[in-house]
């Protein structure tokens, strides 16, 4: 557009470019009008003294509008889903017992003197947290790169999850370790490093838990994890279609297997799990991922033939990909700007539909106030018919340039433009 289009508008006007219908369900790209995005935009206008609020539009030589004359009627084709707060505790009220494998996991970390990322007030003593900061150091080798984002990981799971989850991400993936075989350890990103880091890992207190490691009760789970079942369970099962949306994708595995366990889920909901996966021959996975080799590539298809009726995601399912319409959206965390709101939304397209967003306690009416106020801004600016008139005033006034004489070849005659 810079360097082609408006340099060539500029120079032979308006009737030199094209006029182009373009369509999209994508408002803006953050959650600030000055980002508006076109969802549908007319046709390519002469843009001049716009505002700074219309960048994008200005970008694109073109106006945003949506449908009017016909808006009431097509409003009837549209279910807008009900919206849910999810109230939790925040993670650091809650008991302060930690996972017994990532008590090991630091304590391997520690005796190394690795920095392995931040660690919640609730999972170690001030005295400990000072204790870190001042012998630590960041990783140095990738042996040392694996250990500690696989630590930070497991803490993040922890604070997220529960004590159950993150025992559970812990040991699997120490014990997918050791089953890699030939043909997979070429994709592990730190194959040469497989035997030193299960020696590392499998220390003697770790070598007790995974002797004695199960998927079944108590389920020492977070005050997050608890609200998320109390709300599942509410839900009418034999008629449920949904998507739980979560932030980081090693979330996704350790829930998928926490809903398949939990006494109050695993009769009731078949859950899948879909994560952003590179066909790349040359992608290697950290250790932190290993367990991403047991996600199903089959997911959508079985959604959308009733065998799965949960699916477990990261934002990668937001958009761009076809997904059967679902009666129940729910966002394990919150949506990071107004699109993604607006994208999750519209994924909950069935009558009825139902569309909840998890927050800690006193937290997240400010935000959702403001995405309403957005999206209200949004569509008062598409519906603003003095834009469009004001477009009309500039294609009038324009000065059409026609050449001084017109010459027609087959008979040489001349007319002149007076």
């Amino acid at each position: 557009m810079q360097n082609f289009y408006h340099p060539l508008k500029a120079r032979d006007g308006l009737r030199s470019v094209p006029c182009i219908l373009g369509l999209s369900a994508s408002p803006i790209l953050r959650s600030k009008i000055s980002e508006l995005e076109f969802v549908l935009i007319v046709h390519l206008r002469f843009a001049r003294n716009l505002t700074r609020s219309r960048k994008i539009e200005f970008s694109l030589d073109s106006i945003c509008i949506t449908p009017r004359i016909h808006r009431q009627e097509l409003l009837k084709h549209v279910h807008r889903p009900v919206l849910y707060r999810l109230e939790y505790e925040p993670h650091n009220s809650i008991d302060s017992a930690s996972s017994n494998a990532l008590l090991c996991l630091r304590s391997t970390c520690q005796g190394l003197g690795l920095q392995a990322g931040p660690v919640a007030n609730n999972l170690i003593s001030e005295m400990e947290r000072l204790t870190l900061a001042r012998t630590s150091r960041p990783p140095r080798t990738k042996l040392e790169q694996q250990l500690a984002k696989f630590c930070s990981k497991a803490t993040h799971v922890c604070e997220e999850l529960g004590q159950w989850a993150a025992d559970y991400f812990i040991l699997e993936t120490i014990v997918a370790l050791e089953a890699l075989t030939d043909d997979e350890a070429h994709l592990f990103e730190g194959g040469r490093d497989r035997m030193a880091l299960l020696g590392l890992l499998k220390t003697h207190p770790v070598r007790r838990l995974l002797a004695n490691r199960s998927l079944e009760e108590p389920y020492s789970v977070s005050s997050k994890v608890q609200r998320l079942i109390s709300f599942l369970d509410e839900q009418d099962h034999n008629q449920c279609s949904g998507l739980l949306f979560v932030r980081q994708r090693v979330s996704v595995g350790v829930l998928h297997k926490l809903l398949s366990v939990h006494p109050k889920t695993r009769e009731r909901f078949r859950c899948a799990t879909f994560v952003g996966m590179s066909n790349h021959a040359a992608k290697k996975y950290a250790l932190s991922e290993l367990l991403d080799f047991t996600a199903q590539r089959q997911t959508l298809a079985e959604f959308r033939a009733r065998q799965k009726d949960l699916i477990i995601a990261t934002d990668v399912l937001e958009e761009g990909i076809d997904v059967a319409a679902c009666n129940l959206v729910i966002c394990f965390d919150p949506p990071s700007n107004l699109k993604s709101f607006i994208q999750r939304r519209g994924r909950a397209r069935q009558a009825k539909s139902k569309f909840a967003i998890m927050f800690p306690n006193n937290e997240g009416f400010s935000k959702l106030e403001i995405w309403r106020t957005l999206e209200q801004s949004l569509i008062q600016a598409y519906q603003d018919e003095m834009r469009r008139c004001a477009d009309l005033a500039d294609l009038e006034d324009e000065v059409e340039r026609v050449p001084g004489r017109l010459v027609v070849e087959s008979t040489g005659s001349v007319s002149l433009c007076e």
